[in-house]
């Protein structure tokens, strides 16, 4: 895989520069581990290390600085930029558990909660998951792809306390936040999620990576769970996969 830079400035090209060329031992792993596992056939043919502005305002109207399609992943390693967006979920939120999400935004931004996010873009090339230029297939379900490809990428480089302590986070966030954005099913995830504020967003990811967290551990694996999602793939006059899994969890 190819690394592309998208700055503006020498800094900005020598900073990202040195953070793919850290990574990049990682990422290959990482990649080796989702051609082996999950059949990862066409990954992206390049990485663009790109800062926030020039991800979400000059290249694309997307408001979160990591995306991708078929071609190119684009992806903000500044760790100071994700600090500031996952803070912004807290707007307007008070009391002990908004004061325990904001401490660990503060200082839980390591190297290895930003590879799980390039983790989860490189997930999303997974053969089980409908091709990119199928619209009608790709918005099916799509919580579950989102959640799928959180959850992939932490369960790869977050230890065993870095996960749990993420997913206790994203419980205390969704709680917080579904008097204001819940009310709805899961398969409400798709291109209109995009419209909202951070936290509006990261509540739909968040919740769908917490559905996905709980059919893992009911199936006992990520491979089960996808050998029941080809099922419903496969299905005729098929059903909603939230329903699906409803089902047969």
């Amino acid at each position: 895989m190819r690394f592309l830079y998208a700055v503006e400035t020498a800094a900005q090209l020598r900073a990202y520069e040195a953070a793919a060329q850290h990574l990049q031992p990682r990422l290959e792993a990482y990649l080796r581990f989702l051609q082996e596992e999950y059949a990862v056939e066409a990954p992206p043919r390049a990485i663009v290390w790109t800062s926030r502005e020039a991800a979400t305002e000059l290249l694309s109207d997307i408001s979160i600085p990591a995306y991708t399609n078929e071609y190119r992943v684009m992806f903000c390693p500044d760790p100071a930029v994700w600090r500031d967006i996952w803070l912004r979920q807290l707007d307007g939120l008070e009391g002990e558990a908004a004061a325990e999400i904001r401490t660990y935004y503060e200082t839980a931004v390591n190297e290895n909660r930003l590879l799980s996010i390039l983790g989860h873009e490189l997930a999303h090339h997974i053969a089980a998951f409908p091709d990119f230029d199928d619209g009608d297939a790709r918005e099916a379900g799509i919580w579950f792809e989102e959640g799928m490809v959180e959850y992939i990428g932490r369960r790869y480089f977050l230890t065993e306390e870095e996960f749990d302590r993420e997913a206790r986070i994203d419980r205390l966030l969704v709680e917080l936040l579904e008097s204001r954005y819940g009310g709805h099913s899961l398969e409400e995830f798709g291109a209109k999620t995009y419209e909202g504020d951070y936290a509006s967003i990261f509540f739909e990811y968040w919740r769908s990576f917490l559905a996905v967290e709980a059919l893992v551990r009911h199936f006992g694996s990520v491979k089960e769970v996808f050998r029941s999602y080809r099922e419903w793939c496969g299905a005729t006059n098929r059903q909603t996969l939230e329903t699906w899994f409803n089902a047969t969890h």
